[in-house]
C-alpha cells in the first residue's frame, strides 16, 4: 500500500542478530493516513542497516507491506486459532510541507 502519512511516534531502534550472525536494526513507528474522514493509523516495522532519520509530525509518501499469520494453540480441550497481521516499511520518502502563500 502507497499513501501520505504524517508520524505519530517513533520507538528508539533495536540492534537484533539474525541467525547467520550478522545484525540489523529494527526500529517500530506509528503512522496515519493523512486525507479522508476515516484515517486509519498502523504499527510498522522498519529494518535496516542503520535508524531512520524521522520524527514525530513529519509528513512521508510510503510503501508498507501487510502480512497476515495464523497460528493454532492448544488451550485445553478444543484448539485456537489466532491470527496477527504484520505491517512492514518498505521505503519512504520525506515530505517537506511549507507554508503557502499566494
Amino acid at each position: 500500500m502507497k499513501n501520505i502519512f504524517r508520524i505519530v511516534n517513533v520507538c528508539e531502534p533495536q540492534t537484533i542478530t539474525k541467525n547467520d550472525g550478522t545484525q540489523m536494526i529494527k526500529q517500530q513507528l506509528v503512522i496515519r493516513e493523512q486525507g479522508g474522514p476515516y484515517e486509519d493509523a498502523y504499527l510498522v516495522t522498519w529494518l535496516g542497516n542503520e535508524p531512520l532519520k524521522l520524527s514525530q509530525g513529519m509528513c512521508i509518501a510510503a510503501s508498507i507491506r501487510m502480512r497476515v499469520s495464523e497460528g493454532t494453540y492448544a488451550t485445553g480441550d478444543v484448539p485456537e486459532t489466532r491470527y496477527y497481521q504484520d505491517a512492514v516499511l518498505q521505503e519512504y520518502s520525506c515530505l517537506m510541507l511549507g507554508n503557502m502563500r499566494g
